[in-house]
């Protein structure tokens, strides 16, 4: 096997996320949504108590302004909330509604059935080899974020 540059690399996997973008994009029309809205809904729905709007610019890697507009389309349909509850007028945490919840649930069903999709792709021994590279990956790429933050 030919050994991939690093230059090819990165022209691979902007081919592969624009790929899963469009497919997920398909998915997401019937809730009125596209992938751009995907990762503020999945990281609400894994923390319930919901995030500050700067924590989930953060966490999503979107800046403020596009996230502030982010977060009033999905108020708009009724999936998230700012809750004040126990905080100033001025803080709030972005919460995903009852409906939120509903269709985060449903997402999550989409990115696991996508997932294993993908996994089909692999042999066992594959998909073991990808599960442990990526969670380096992943791995180094926090230790990398938390650094820059410091």
């Amino acid at each position: 096997m030919e050994k991939l540059s690093y230059e090819k690399f990165l022209v691979y996997l902007r081919q592969f996320q624009n790929k899963i973008q469009k497919e997920f994009n398909e998915d997401l029309k019937n809730f009125h949504l596209s992938s751009t809205y995907l990762g503020i809904i999945m990281m609400l729905y894994d923390h319930p108590e919901g995030y500050s709007m700067s924590d989930l610019s953060r966490l999503t890697s979107v800046d403020n302004a596009l996230m502030t507009r982010n977060i009033k389309e999905l108020e708009k349909i009724d999936y998230i909330y700012r809750n004040r509850e126990n905080e100033s007028q001025r803080k709030y945490h972005i919460c995903l509604t009852e409906k939120g919840q509903k269709v985060a649930g449903e997402l999550k069903n989409i990115i696991e059935k996508r997932q294993q999709d993908f996994l089909k792709l692999f042999s066992k021994e594959e998909q073991a080899l990808l599960e442990q590279a990526m969670n380096i990956v992943i791995q180094k790429f926090i230790t990398t974020i938390k650094e820059g933050e410091k």
